[in-house]
């Protein structure tokens, strides 16, 4: 009986040794089956984003799964047996999900830092434009001085003439109708 016993686990040392060597045929590789999961778990991503109603996930996913897998050349049958495989495997499972993990890593970490240049170049851009139009503004300051104060000082003036010949109308002829006053008041600027 002990013979047998020790048969027995020795064979089956032997079936589990072969087994988990070799990958069948019919099923992705594990940087085939990293790549296929780290591109499937971006999409998963980006539909998080869509506004869930009945069918959206079908209506925005589906297409872009299918253009995944054609572009990774394999299809869903082909997913589904090695993810069946896989799951049997999980030792094997992990080391491609550990892989995946990376790849999705270095992958935000390169977006994370495509949009800290971009942010930091529109920031140079616009500090760039604000000190263009202040130096235009300095420079036609320093090029006529007195015209833009004795302009404004003459715009104050005027306005402020304007509002005295109003005021003094209404003071003088406070029974007047308003047509009357705007009338008076309109032959007061023109002299």
């Amino acid at each position: 009986m002990h013979k047998y016993i020790t048969l027995f686990f020795s064979a089956a040392l032997f079936l589990c040794a072969c087994n988990g060597k070799s990958i069948p045929n019919d099923v992705l590789k594990p940087d085939a089956m990293a790549a296929v999961l780290t591109e499937m778990h971006i999409i998963d991503g980006s539909l998080y984003n869509t506004t869930q109603i009945p069918d959206s996930l079908y209506k925005y996913g589906a297409g872009k799964y299918i253009a995944m897998f054609q572009r990774l050349h394999t299809d869903t049958a082909h997913f589904n047996r090695s993810m069946r495989y896989y799951a049997m495997q999980p030792d094997k499972l992990l080391a491609i999900y550990d892989q995946v993990d990376i790849k999705i890593k270095s992958k935000t970490d390169s977006l994370a830092k495509v949009q800290t240049e971009q942010s930091k170049a529109t920031r140079k851009l616009d500090s760039l434009k604000n000190l263009n139009i202040k130096t235009k503004i300095d420079s036609a300051r320093k090029m006529h001085p007195h015209e833009n104060t004795e302009a404004r000082k003459a715009d104050s003036l005027k306005n402020l003439k304007t509002k005295l010949k109003t005021d003094s109308a209404r003071r003088f002829h406070p029974r007047k109708s308003k047509k009357a006053r705007k009338a008076d008041s309109l032959k007061n600027l023109k002299s």
